[in-house]
């Protein structure tokens, strides 16, 4: 019993510890889902692209909160290098900081955008990325 209940506190560890590693994952709800926005990271990152993810995060809590807890948007915010989210990362072909988003008509994937040059060119001038991402992600939404 002992044992068990070692091995459920260390995996309760694990998943805390992944949790503040800024991974993020928000699905709510199938049914309503338009938008899917994805930002792939590595472990070991660079000032520009914790800027990508503070200004995506920034765009989605300014702006679309109401539209992510209605399940109109999900947001994946991952670490690519986990063995965990390998297929994810396969399916977007990201193997470094990636900014994806991905359109759905019907309950089914329609198209991917892949936003990674962009966020990168935009990532040190918060005011343009967010307004950009924000129309961006309005475009797909409505």
């Amino acid at each position: 019993m002992k044992k068990i209940a070692c091995l459920i506190i260390f995996l309760f560890s694990l998943t805390t510890f992944a949790q503040q590693k800024g991974d993020t994952i928000i699905a709510n709800n199938p049914s309503n889902l338009k938008l899917k926005v994805l930002y792939f990271h590595i472990t070991n990152r660079c000032a520009t692209c914790r800027s990508i993810e503070a200004n995506v995060r920034k765009t989605l809590n300014d702006y679309f909160l109401n539209k992510i807890e209605l399940g109109v948007i999900d947001v994946y915010v991952v670490n690519c290098e986990l063995p965990e989210n390998k297929e994810l990362a396969k399916k977007y072909d990201a193997y470094g900081a990636t900014l994806a988003i991905t359109s759905y008509m019907n309950g089914k994937e329609a198209r991917t955008e892949d936003l990674t040059n962009w966020a990168f060119q935009k990532a040190h001038d918060a005011e343009v990325f967010v307004a950009e991402l924000k129309t961006k992600i309005e475009a797909y939404i409505n």
